[in-house]
Parts: structure tokens; sequence; C-alpha cells
């Protein structure tokens, strides 16, 4: 079999594509459909992965940019074809971002069996759009107004090793006692800027403790200058600009704090990490609050929204969080506990075995 796969744009979308290529390559030969120059093209090849490039732009609401989108897409929606009708492929994966959108159309021209995975609790608008050609639609995380035997609640996938080792780390949850700072693929200064912060008060309180942080590529210098002027003398740091094994940084943690990533907030609940979540406000149609909602509403987090973010209730619930002495029990038959990425290439084997 072969199998082609597409999504891009952040780590959210990307990491999920590694993760299926990683199995889908156990059944059959994989190409990844990634833009020319893209992060996902970086993080494809990186993997050891087959990447053909494909023309797309992002999907928004002025005439100008819905121009430049439609002759890209079309553009794209060739380029798709092409590599399609090389590798004849048998099925094609979306994992969400506008890059997917050419191999979507593309996959449906061609009769070609479309699945595609939705990782938040508000569906992304190339989802939204496209659902209707998919065969099955995988959600990492429930979304309100669908239903139908279309959609299956699978959880998110994660590469293998990463699986593996956060499910070795749920039972060193009761010795873990570190702090995890992470702003997503991206970063984010309102996360480093907190970080400072947290240790300074941490350090003032003569707390033995070890906090890490991942900052981003564009935060890392600042973040550095700011901590060699803090002269710590209890809070031992570990700062790093971009982490491509975070699973080493799980294994020490007890309590993370973070934004409302879907695939963050998957691997720490897959760890057994307590999360304080605060979630990017300005996240297309709050997905990032509503995923939060749902990890809170399972009592593996806590989240507290930017607009309403008081410093002192917030040191409040990450000391009482470090302090507990009580695991944070993982729903035994949740979608945390499961092995997402091996369900979901099963059934997308089966599927496209029946014809």
């Amino acid at each position: 079999m072969h199998f082609v796969i597409a999504g891009g744009g952040t780590g959210g979308h990307i990491y999920p594509a590694v993760a299926m290529a990683e199995r889908l390559s156990d059944e059959g030969t994989v190409t990844m459909l990634a833009r020319c120059g893209s992060l996902e093209e970086r993080v494809y090849c990186e993997h050891g992965f087959h990447v053909e490039t494909v023309r797309s732009a992002p999907l928004v609401s002025s005439p100008g940019r819905l121009l430049v989108f439609a002759r890209a897409t079309m553009g794209g929606i060739m380029d798709a074809r092409r590599v399609m009708s090389q590798k004849n492929t048998d099925a094609f994966i979306g994992t969400g971002g506008y890059v997917s959108a050419p191999g979507i159309i593309a996959a449906s021209m061609k009769h070609i069996p479309i699945f595609l995975l939705e990782q938040n609790t508000v569906m992304g608008r190339a989802n939204r759009l496209f659902q209707c050609y998919a065969r099955r639609v995988f959600l990492g995380f429930p979304v309100s107004g669908v239903s139908g035997n279309k959609f299956v609640l699978s959880g998110n996938p994660l590469r293998r090793e990463i699986y593996a080792a956060l499910a070795d780390a749920r039972n060193t949850a009761s010795i873990r006692q570190g702090l995890l700072f992470l702003g997503g693929s991206g970063g984010a200064a309102f996360i480093n800027d907190l970080f400072l912060r947290t240790i300074d008060a941490l350090d003032r309180q003569g707390r033995n403790t070890t906090v890490s942080v991942v900052t981003g590529t564009d935060d890392f210098a600042r973040v550095k200058s700011s901590l060699a002027n803090m002269h710590l003398k209890h809070v031992k740091t570990q700062v790093s600009d971009y982490e491509k094994h975070p699973e080493g940084l799980y294994a020490s943690a007890k309590v993370a704090v973070t934004r409302g990533g879907a695939l963050a907030l998957t691997e720490l609940a897959s760890a057994g990490i307590f999360a304080v979540m605060v979630p990017y406000p300005y996240a297309m149609e709050g997905h990032q609050s509503s995923n939060a909602a749902y990890v809170e509403s399972l009592g593996l987090g806590v989240r507290i929204e930017q607009s309403s973010f008081a410093f002192d209730r917030y040191m409040s619930i990450v000391e009482q969080a470090l302090d507990t002495s009580d695991d944070k029990p993982i729903p035994s038959t949740g979608i945390f506990a499961r092995d997402a990425a091996k369900e979901i290439v099963s059934a997308i084997v089966q599927a496209v075995s029946r014809g």
C-alpha cells in the first residue's frame, strides 16, 4: 500500500502527521506533502520521510487574499495529483492546516479514500470545509456538534518513542518533582515571562526544585539573558529553545504550565503530568480554551484565562500541585491511556483493504 499524508503550519498538525507516517510505514510506503521551505518540510525530512512539495496558501476572508488562496490551491491540486498518480496512492491522510487542502481535493478527484485528523475540540477550517469528502474523521478531543459513524473519538496520535516514554512516565508520577513550562511549537512570550516570574518567587521561598522551559527560538536569547541576571540560590533551571525529544523533560516533571494546544495537553495527560493551562486568548474560535476546559473537566489540570490572570492565585495552584502527594489518575479507559496512532492506522488499513 502507498499512503500520502499532508499537514502543517504548526507542531500540532505536523507531529500527528509524523506519528501517522511512522506507523503507516509498517504497512507500506509513505509520501509527505509539504510547502517548500516550510516547518513541516524540515521536520518531515529530519525524520527521514520522503517529501514532495505542493503549493498552498492560508484561507482568509479578504478578497485579495482569497485570490491568492485560490491560485495557490489550484497549483497545489496539480502538484498533489501528480504525486498521487506517480505513487499509485491507496489512501490520503490529512492532519490539518491549509497545506492539507490541495491533497484532500486531489484525492477526491482521483477517488482515493480520504481520512482526516482533528486535534482540537473545535474543528479547524480545512477539516470543516472538507469533512464531507472523508471516510473517517478521527477526533483527538471530543468535538461538539458532530455525530455519526464517520467521526471516531480516537485521541491524538503520538510518535512511537514518545508514546512509549509517556506510558512509562505514568508509573513514576509519585516520584517526579519538577516544574515544566511549554509555550507550544513556536514558544510563547507570556509563558516565558511567567517562567521568569515563577522561578523568582520559588527561589525567594527557598524552594529547592528544578524548573525547565522550552522558550521557542525567537525568545531564547532574551530568556537566557534575564536568567543570567537573577542569581538564583535554590531553584535549578534548564532552558532550551526547541526540544525534539520532549519525553526527556516529561520524565522529570510533576506539573507543567502551558497554553491549550491539543498535542501538548495530550502528551502531558498521557504522562500523568498535572497541567496549569493559560490558553492563548487569540486562538481561532477559542479552541485552546475549549481544549483546556476538557482537560480540566477530567481533573487533569486547571484552566486560567489570560484575561483574568492573577499571579497570586496562579502561584497557589502551582504550589499546591507541586506539594500534593496524591497521584492524579489517568482514566484507564480514556483517550489518554490509548495508543491512538496504532488504533487509527489499523482502522485506515482495514477500511482501505475492504475497498
